[in-house]
């Protein structure tokens, strides 16, 4: 589709620099919506790390995505099951999210475990990224996206008033009215470039990745039995946490029809803690690993596949995301770090964005301005929102009671997002407006959400900052935000996020009959709007699908549990303070 120098270049409404799951899907979307799109390559596409794990709220992203701009596909991304094949058979399942919290020269300690179980409506995932960035490419091509011949560096991006003029390593060029920037360092137009600002991050450390053969199953390295409540922690994502950093583990052998003997393993350490590491990553792995007694054993015998990617520098954002024709998204505005599940999901946060902008923009050039510094705005808030969750994780880290209370308004902030989207989408569609999604001003909640959440994870970022700058205790921070917990009327108490003692969390169909019954009685008429059938139930449930029928143990565990988290005390009445207030 792209023309040599004999020729007269092609016009594309828009060129994409970088091929990966990213763009694969904005290149769908847009191009679904006849726009003229072309795909390119680039070095860094199979090499950089990237997300590899959903979560509920991810899926209601995906979900949005695929109603919205009417491409079903992009719905089987947030369902293991509907998955193509060689995707599925290369990528993993997640039933659960643990959390492990290590202590240098001790075994593991079954009393620093948490463990989230993903509801059985949702259907989350291990992404193998190879194979699912090249379904996205496929995805965008079926779909009317022209792709460049060969993966080409991009030689030149030359912004003129009327067009975009692009050169390629090839020999090819073409031109187009907007081009997107997701290809990273390589990118021309440096709009990622150290000229950038990393300082405006509060993240910093050094990350690695790799894929490895041969890792142990953590439930090998440490009885399961000892773990009251828990189920098979290889079957969903383990992040194992100690004071500077964590490590996460994806796993993609873990399900009936895997064919893939891999794991993604990721690290993130605070370079103040940590920087007598060696230099080389598989050195400096083996040395992080040493002293910790079960993560040593669980990859005594891992090797990597390719090699390890690492940065002592991990983090980078852009000083600039857009300007007149251009627009920066993903890897090149921003590197940070792919811990809890966040960069799948805001790929398809900002996805959903530029869907919209983009072909206003192209309808209304005269608007186009205002309409690409609103998405990039969207885009800054998202980063900074992230940026200050994985702030705090990291210092959370530093202790497993500051963690378990953590880990608690993580979760509650995932459920109510997932909830208010998915109500946000529904009302949409009952309104015939896409409005009630597209509240990008209000920044990383962008769509209406409980009173008091906001509220909640502003004050809760403001105790994480004390706690950095010596002002609070870890044992006090905790304390704090367990007993907030208890007291938001907007948190549901039978999640019994309050109870430091409630580590596993189970919503087996008896929770789910009292959270009808205190939806139905004292709940909050904000948080009743989110709890009707058919935002809780998924339209998804009566298609048949040999993998859910395919019943596991876990999945009989599960089932045979008579309430919603471990052994504890009732959490208190809901109070009516607000977060914060005392």
């Amino acid at each position: 589709m792209t023309t040599t120098e004999r020729d007269a270049p092609v016009m594309y409404d828009v060129v994409i620099l970088g091929s990966h799951l990213a763009t694969g899907l904005l290149a769908t979307v847009l191009a679904k919506q006849d726009l003229r799109v072309l795909l390119v390559g680039s070095p860094d596409d199979t090499v950089l790390p990237s997300g590899d794990s959903t979560v509920p709220y991810t899926t209601a992203v995906l979900h949005l995505l695929a109603e919205r701009f009417d491409v079903p596909e992009i719905a089987s991304f947030a369902a293991f099951e509907d998955l193509p094949e060689p995707v599925r058979r290369s990528s993993g399942i997640k039933k659960s999210l643990a959390f492990l919290h290590h202590t240098a020269g001790r075994r593991h300690d079954p009393a620093h475990a948490v463990q989230f179980h993903v509801p059985g409506e949702h259907s989350e995932w291990h992404l193998y990224r190879p194979v699912v960035d090249e379904y996205a490419r496929e995805l965008a091509v079926r779909y009317g996206a022209s792709v460049l011949a060969e993966k080409a560096s991009t030689t030149e991006v030359r912004l003129a008033p009327d067009a975009v003029h692009l050169a390629f390593a090839s020999g090819e060029t073409a031109s187009a009215r907007f081009v997107v920037d997701a290809c990273g360092e390589e990118s021309p137009l440096r709009a990622a470039s150290a000229d950038g600002d990393p300082g405006t991050l509060l993240l910093r450390s050094r990350m690695m990745h790799a894929y490895l053969r041969d890792v142990r199953k953590f439930e090998e390295c440490s009885r399961l039995s000892d773990y009251h409540r828990a189920t098979t922690w290889s079957r969903g994502t383990v992040h194992h946490l100690f004071d500077g950093g964590w490590i996460q583990v994806v796993d993609f052998r873990n399900h009936d029809d895997a064919a893939n003997d891999l794991c993604s393993v990721t690290v993130g350490l605070d370079h103040d803690r940590f920087g007598d590491l060696p230099a080389d990553p598989d050195a400096a792995f083996r040395a992080l690993v040493a002293p910790f007694p079960s993560l040593a054993e669980q990859f005594a015998s891992a090797t990597a596949e390719g090699g390890w990617t690492t940065s002592a520098q991990w983090q980078r954002r852009a000083a600039l995301t857009h300007g007149p024709r251009w627009f920066a998204m993903e890897r090149s505005a921003c590197r940070t770090d792919e811990f809890l599940s966040r960069d799948v999901t805001m790929t398809a946060e900002v996805v959903h964005a530029l869907g919209a902008a983009l072909p206003r923009a192209i309808r209304d050039e005269q608007a186009a301005g205002a309409v690409l510094a609103e998405a990039a705005a969207f885009q800054d808030a998202l980063i900074d929102f992230n940026d200050k969750m994985l702030a705090a994780a990291r210092t959370a880290a530093g202790s497993f009671a500051l963690w378990n209370a953590y880990s608690r308004v993580w979760l509650l902030w995932q459920i109510l997002a997932h909830l208010s989207l998915k109500r946000a989408t529904n009302d949409a569609r009952a309104a015939g407006t896409w409005e009630p999604v597209e509240r990008f001003a209000d920044g990383g909640l962008w769509f209406r959400t409980p009173d008091g959440l906001r509220q909640m994870l502003d004050w809760f970022f403001e105790v994480f900052a004390r706690v950095r700058d010596g002002g609070l205790r870890q044992a006090q921070a905790a304390d704090m935000i367990f007993r907030e917990l208890r007291r938001a009327r907007f948190v549901p108490p039978l999640y019994r996020f309050g109870d430091p003692n409630a580590r596993y969390y189970h919503f087996t169909m008896p929770r789910r009959l009292l959270m009808v019954a205190w939806v139905m009685t004292v709940a909050p008429g904000d948080f009743k709007r989110l709890l009707t059938k058919d935002n809780v139930t998924g339209r998804r449930d009566d298609a048949p699908s040999p993998v859910r029928e395919r019943a596991s143990a876990d999945d009989g565990r599960l089932a045979a549990h008579d309430d919603g988290l471990a052994d504890g005390s009732a959490a208190d009445a809901p109070g009516v303070t607000q977060p914060g207030r005392r």
